[in-house]
Parts: C-alpha cells; sequence; structure tokens
C-alpha cells in the first residue's frame, strides 16, 4: 500500500492488458475497485482487502484450479469498510455455473460475516466471481462510491480437503496459495 494514503487505492481494469492491478485476480470491469488496508478501513482478515464499487461495473475474477463433476464449497468474508457506506450492501457471488447473492447484515459486534456458496465444478479450471450489487455512496457525501468489502476467499472440496485461496496472501506475495488441509 502507499504511504499515508487513507482513500485506499483505486484499482484500474485490465480488460487490455496481461498483467493485473490486482495479483492472483482479474479486474474484469470498465470501472475500478478499491484496494483498501487496515490502518485506514475496517479489514476482516490480515492488513488489506477489495471494496467493490460501482455495481456491476465493478467485477474481480479467477479462475481456480477444480476437478470436474466434484463439490466444492467457496466461502469470503463480506462486509462494510466502517467509510459510512450507506446500507444495504450485496454481493453477486460466482462460481462455476452457480451464482447467488449475499446482503450484508449490520450486527453490533462485528463488521463481517462468513458467506459460502456450492458448487459442483464442471471443468479443470473454475472461473470465481464477484460484483457489488448496489451502486452505494457515503451517507456524509453522496458523490463518494463506496461498496461491500471482500475478503479470505477460499475454495475447498466440500468433502475431506480443502484448498484456500487467501486474498492477504495474494495480495502480499503475488503467489497462487494452495493449502490442503482435512476437515
Amino acid at each position: 500500500m502507499f504511504r499515508n494514503t487513507t482513500l485506499g487505492v483505486l484499482l484500474p481494469t485490465n480488460l487490455d492488458e496481461e498483467i493485473s492491478s490486482l495479483p492472483g485476480w482479474n479486474v474484469e470491469s470498465n470501472r475500478a475497485v478499491r484496494f483498501i488496508d487496515s490502518d485506514h478501513f475496517s479489514v476482516p482478515e490480515g492488513k488489506r482487502a477489495m471494496e467493490l464499487l460501482s455495481g456491476k461495473e465493478g467485477i474481480i475474477s479467477q479462475m481456480v484450479e477444480t476437478k470436474a463433476n466434484v463439490p466444492y464449497k467457496m466461502s469470503f468474508s463480506l462486509g462494510h469498510a466502517g467509510d459510512k457506506c450507506k446500507e444495504p450492501l450485496a454481493v453477486m457471488a460466482f462460481a462455476g455455473d452457480q451464482a447467488q447473492n449475499f446482503h450484508y447484515m449490520a450486527e453490533a459486534n462485528s463488521s463481517f460475516q462468513v458467506s459460502e456458496l456450492n458448487f459442483t465444478a464442471k471443468a479443470d479450471r473454475t472461473r470465481i466471481a464477484f460484483y457489488s450489487v448496489y451502486y452505494n455512496t457515503r451517507t456524509d457525501d453522496m458523490s463518494s462510491l463506496c461498496g461491500p468489502v471482500i475478503d479470505d476467499v477460499r475454495v475447498w472440496f466440500s468433502r475431506s480437503s480443502r484448498i484456500g485461496f487467501g486474498f492477504p496472501v495474494f495480495l502480499l506475495l503475488t503467489l497462487v496459495f494452495i493449502q490442503i488441509v482435512p476437515v
């Protein structure tokens, strides 16, 4: 993260580039998404996360290795950045041919909740993706875009093993992190 940056960093689309502005992920849209840090925003895991701006125009995606006809579960942390974003906050999550809306419900003791999506892989690589369902602005500034925060994305076999894909590892090390853990 850039020093003394309190507003986060807007990451542009990489539709025409081979190198992503978000290592390990693709910013597939014609609008930016915001890379935020825990020094200035509410982040569920580690030091950094993604705030999805601009509704359907702010999409992030990734291709993950899977095995065809095997059931998987994708989990992720969903919440708010603590930046006075007007609710409701929601994301559309995609995993293979499955898609589901997830709404963030603010609770007094937590700024994040874990959400899960079950899917069966159809091939050796499966696309996962997220975008904000709504076009949110801050309650104190109706012109500043904000949105739900996504972090700690994990995909694992629904049976005995788990493959984890965490934002903090992708974003800090720019390497694919695969962890097989018995459940």
